[in-house]
Parts: C-alpha cells; structure tokens; sequence
C-alpha cells in the first residue's frame, strides 16, 4: 500500500501547484479547440531542463478533480523517469526514502505561493472545455543535474538491501558449481545474515532458502585422516604430524577444496595436574591438506585430537537472529558439527623401565620422623601396578635435611650401578582435628624426582595436600599418608618422563 501513498503525495503536490494557477487560463469558448503547442509538441529535454507533461479530464465539468488528474499524470512520468518501481520486494527502507523525497516536495509546496519547488516547477497550465467536460493539461520543468541526482540516489536505496541477499546468494550458487563447498557456504550465510536483519518482503524464506543452501553445501564436504594411532613418548615431539584431506566431491582423491579453516582440538595438563583443552586453527593448503605437529605431550596415556570443520566466524553473525530463526541455524550448525573426524595418539613414558629409588621421610606435627613409610607405601602401590622399576631404600633422615643438589649426589654415588632415578621428599602433618571419637589430619609436601647422572630435577609434585578421617589419631595419620602418596603417585605415573 505504501507504493500507493507515494503516488497520492506526488498527486496532492502537482494539485496544489496547479491550484496556485488556477487564473492561468480559464475555460470559454474563445480557448475552445486551440491547444497550446506544448500539449500536442512537448517541449525537447535540454541540457539542464527535463519537461514533463500531464493531462486530466472530468466528464461532468469538476475542472479540480481534472486538475488533480493532470498533477498525477505528471507524478506518474516523473516517476517512470526515475526508474524506481515499488514491489512486494522493495525495503521499507526504499519506500520510506521515496516518500520522504515527496514529501519534502509537499511541505516545500505548503510553504511558498511561489510556482517554484525547489528544482522542479510548473512552467504552463491550460484550461478548455468541451460540452460539459474539462480538459486540463500542465507542462512541468525539472532541473536535469538535480533530477538525474535525484534518481541516482533513490535506486541505489532501492537495490541495496535486495543487492544485500542475492549478490552473495548469487556468489554461492556460483561457488557451488565449481564445487567450492565451503565458500559457497559463507556467502549464503552471509545472504541469510542480511536476510535476517531486512525489511524486504519475504525475507524469512530468504533466509531459510539460504540456509538450506548453506546446509547443503557443508554436507557435500568430505574430510579424511590420512594417519592415525601415533605414538611418542612423554615430553617428545611426534615422528610426524597428524594428517587431514578435505575435497568437495567423494573420495581421498577427490576435487581438494584449500583455504579451508579446521579448528584442532586436543588436550594439554597444566602446572596444577588438571586437564584442559586447548585449540588452535589452521587452514587447509593448496593441495586440501592439514598438517598439524601437537607440541610434546606432558603427559602419559592414549588421547585424541579432534580436526573439525570451522565456519565459526561466518555464524557469529546469525547469533541475533529471531527465535522463528533459530531452529534454521540450529540445523545448520549440527550439520558443521558433524564435519570432524579424531585422531587417537599414545604418548609413552621411558619411565618405566628405568630403575628408581624412594626415599621419603614422614613427619609428625612435631616435625619429627614418624618411624614409618605410609607415603612411600602409596607411591610404590601406584607405580609398581603401573609397571615401574621402583623400590624403597634406607631413609636418611640426616641427608634429606640437606639441600636438593647434595641429596641426588649423594644418592648417587652410594648406589651406583643401581639406579638411575630418586624419588625423595618429606611430608608433614598440616593440619589435625578432633570430632568427637573422629579424628581429621591433614598432610602436605613436594615430592621430587631427580636424574641421579645429570642432577636434574625432572618432576616436582608441588606443594600438594590430603585429608583422611580414622576412628583414633594413628589410623588417620596411616591413610593421609598413605593417600598422599597414593596421588603423587598417579601423577608420576602421568608425567615421568
């Protein structure tokens, strides 16, 4: 309706203008079947003026209403000149900007007596009559530069947001053909983005066609591992990198789609013990192919490394769009969900098979040695089920008061030959408390491991702590230490290298 309104502001601004010259001629018989030449010969356009004509007859002699009939024979020519034409897919955004340009027509015409709006005017208005009905004829003037300006203006508003939607949906279809699946998929989520925030009419099914496209096309991707089960040990670099082919049409040797980004995923182990994820993207190369080298693993045991497909960046820019909307981008985001495959690794520790000594001390809340091996007991426990060359040894109480350097050397000479490693630390009781016929201790210390050839401290527990519960002092003092030992244990088990 709104196209309608557009017109009826053009016909209320010539009515007003020709009514300011109504006393330009007056209907009689001495005007009678003598036109002016303008009516039957317009004037030619010159290089700075465009004419336009308009014609209005009223069978029943209402010379307005033919006057209102002319002023809109020459709104209509105005607006073919234009080029402009509203449509069920014109923006209201189009529609508001030509609307406000007769508008200001309007207001311009309200305001002034004058025959001049601006850049445009009506130069001549004829009157006859024959019989009982009333001829009208108007011949308006238009600056050219300020009209071509004008119409410049206005169909550029008219195509842009439609430009918006089928230039990158266009984009795609194109992409499509070659196979170029990926990129045909971010342009046609691009045509949904801007279907999704315009005003144009049947933008929902813009958006969802678009959608559907962009669904489509991920599907037709295709990605396949070209390694897998690799193994390196502990704090090492991978023999070879993990390996990934992505092409556009079915098979390993398949048309090879590049400058595609895959976002990898896998695990890491932070300072604290506790596993995380961490990732990192990488874009395939000319030839379709992800080559990823994972950074030495600073852990023990079998993992995997996820390779996906990544169009993230293009569906950022659907995360506001309407709840009607959202099951579309749903559906397409688990399609690229699917796009992934994972790559199993083991990384293995030397550690097992070299020859290890423990030495632990375990104090009371006096910092006295306790008489017994309860940390030492948890540690063997864990690592003698792990497999570990590892066993217990005197403890020297006078030694492990010493710093980290005379230990391991003097470890080292004393059991030359024996082993290679040292696994040495005290333990303290931290905390202690009791609840009526329970008792609560706490126990706390750093555990290290050293090279007993090099000197090097090769792990450290940190300063870690473990609560037990005993029905008498003893039994809790007997399983904190025993379960300290226990965790410091497993996290050997994990990270000796």
């Amino acid at each position: 309706m709104k196209n309608k309104s557009c017109l009826f502001y053009f016909t209320g601004i010539i009515l007003l203008l020709v009514m300011f010259f109504s006393c330009a001629s007056s209907p009689g018989p001495a005007n009678e079947n003598k036109l002016p030449s303008w009516v039957t010969m317009p004037p030619a356009d010159t290089s700075d003026t465009v004419y336009f004509i308009g014609a209005g007859s009223n069978p029943d002699g209402d010379a307005a209403m033919a006057r209102t009939l002319a002023g809109a024979d020459v709104v209509s020519s105005i607006t073919r000149f234009l080029g402009v034409k509203v449509s069920s897919d014109t923006t209201v955004t189009a529609k508001d900007t030509l609307e406000k340009f007769t508008s200001t027509l309007d207001q311009t015409i309200r305001e002034t007596s004058s025959a001049q709006i601006g850049d445009f005017k009506i130069v001549e208005s004829f009157t006859d009559k024959d019989g009982s009905t009333v001829n009208v004829y108007l011949l308006g003037s238009y600056n050219k530069k300020a009209l071509l300006k004008e119409q410049a203006r206005i169909k550029a508003v008219f195509a842009e947001q439609r430009a918006a939607i089928s230039g990158p949906e266009a984009e795609g279809d194109s992409l499509v053909a070659s196979s170029a699946f990926f990129g045909a998929a971010v342009k046609y989520v691009e045509a949904a983005s801007a279907a999704s925030s315009s005003d144009v009419d049947n933008a929902v099914i813009k958006f969802e066609r678009n959608m559907n496209k962009a669904r489509k096309a991920i599907a037709s991707i295709n990605l396949y591992a070209l390694n897998d089960n690799l193994n390196a040990f502990i704090k090492q670099p991978f023999n070879e990198p993990f390996k990934l082919k992505i092409t556009g049409t079915p098979g390993i040797d398949g048309k090879v789609l590049a400058g595609v980004p895959v976002r990898i995923t896998y695990k890491i182990v932070r300072a604290n013990g506790r596993k995380t994820i961490k990732s990192e993207s990488i874009v395939t190369d000319p030839n379709g192919l992800v080559s990823f080298v994972r950074p030495p693993a600073n852990f023990v045991g079998i993992e995997r490394i996820t390779m996906a497909l990544d169009l993230s960046a293009s569906l950022e820019t659907l995360e506001d769009v309407p709840d009607n909307l959202y099951a579309q981008l749903e559906s397409l985001e688990q399609m690229v969900n699917s796009k992934k495959i994972g790559f199993t690794y083991s990384v293995i520790s030397r550690a097992k098979e070299i020859a290890t000594a423990v030495m632990i001390i375990d104090q009371d809340n006096s910092g006295a040695s306790t008489g017994k091996t309860e940390t030492t007991s948890g540690i063997l426990e864990v690592l003698t089920s792990e497999g570990f060359s590892i066993r217990s040894i005197d403890v020297d109480t006078d030694i492990l008061s010493l710093g980290d350097e005379s230990i391991i050397n003097f470890i080292a000479k004393k059991y030359s030959g024996r082993f290679e490693r040292l696994v040495f630390g005290t333990v303290g009781i931290s905390d202690f408390q009791k609840d009526g016929d329970r008792f609560t201790v706490k126990v706390s210390g750093d555990i290290k491991v050293a090279d007993l050839s090099s000197g090097e401290i090769i792990y450290t527990s940190g300063n870690r702590f473990k609560s037990a519960m005993g029905s008498n002092a003893a039994s809790a003092m007997s399983a904190a230490f025993k379960q300290f030992g226990k965790v410091v244990g497993e996290s050997m088990a994990n990270n000796l290298p």
